[in-house]
């Protein structure tokens, strides 16, 4: 049984990875709402991912983790480029990941097969219109995951980062329910389809495992071959 970290517990991927990773693990959820899960394998730690010191004191908790996954993230539209707006999402999504990494990797150094595993986007990967906090933070958590894979390997911890398409969660509820908008991602897509939170699943399982002991610094894309298609 693995001690596996999780923030953004209470909705999306985050949830959907908590309610399936507790049939074998023992998962702590860090987020500001209680999610539904009724296991004794999950531990919800309330936490304000906003405020460095509320982090500190819910990791303070956690006497042993094996694995973090930073998960949480927000997305805004901000076509008049409001700097405070642009701030807070690269706040959550970049800093806060790189602030817990640091804080937990003491806790992980000690663990057999310690991973940390960073939730990035197409985002991460492609410019999109209107979102320049949401495009920057992801890729700069794409390239934080190369760069902690190099620092954090004197402790024997793996970094990589997993990269999901057009998810159907929460986040992209508005996204999906846009007939127009839905259609030309399902066009650009090769598998012709909205994914999954399930799709997201199983890699992370192999990157929680002993079966992906040599694998570090790595980003995997799981988004139908969106990222692949040319003309």
């Amino acid at each position: 049984m693995k001690h596996i970290v999780i923030t953004g517990a209470s909705s999306g991927i985050g949830l959907y990875l908590s309610q399936n990773l507790i049939k074998q693990n023992k998962v702590y959820g860090l987020c500001r709402k209680r999610p539904n899960i009724k296991n004794s394998n999950f531990i919800f730690i309330k936490t304000n991912l906003q405020n460095f010191k509320n982090i500190s004191k819910s990791i303070n908790k956690i006497k042993k983790a094996d694995v973090l996954i930073n998960n949480a993230g927000i997305s805004k539209s901000n076509k008049k480029k409001n700097l405070e707006k642009f701030n807070e999402v690269l706040h959550l999504n970049l800093n806060v990941p790189y602030h817990l990494s640091e804080i937990l990797k003491n806790k992980l150094r000690v663990s057999k097969n310690p991973s940390i595993i960073n939730i990035c986007s197409l985002s991460s990967h492609l410019g999109f219109p209107n979102n320049p906090g949401y495009v920057a933070s992801k890729g700069g958590l794409f390239s934080l995951t190369k760069a902690l894979a190099i620092d954090y390997s004197s402790f024997k911890i793996r970094v990589n980062s997993v990269s999901p398409g057009y998810i159907k969660t929460k986040m992209t509820a508005k996204s999906f329910a846009n007939k127009k908008e839905s259609k030309i991602r399902i066009d650009k897509t090769i598998l012709k389809r909205w994914g999954k939170p399930d799709d997201v699943l199983g890699i992370i399982e192999y990157l929680i495992s002993n079966k992906s002991s040599y694998v570090t610094g790595q980003d995997f894309k799981i988004d139908g071959g969106y990222t692949a298609k040319g003309l």
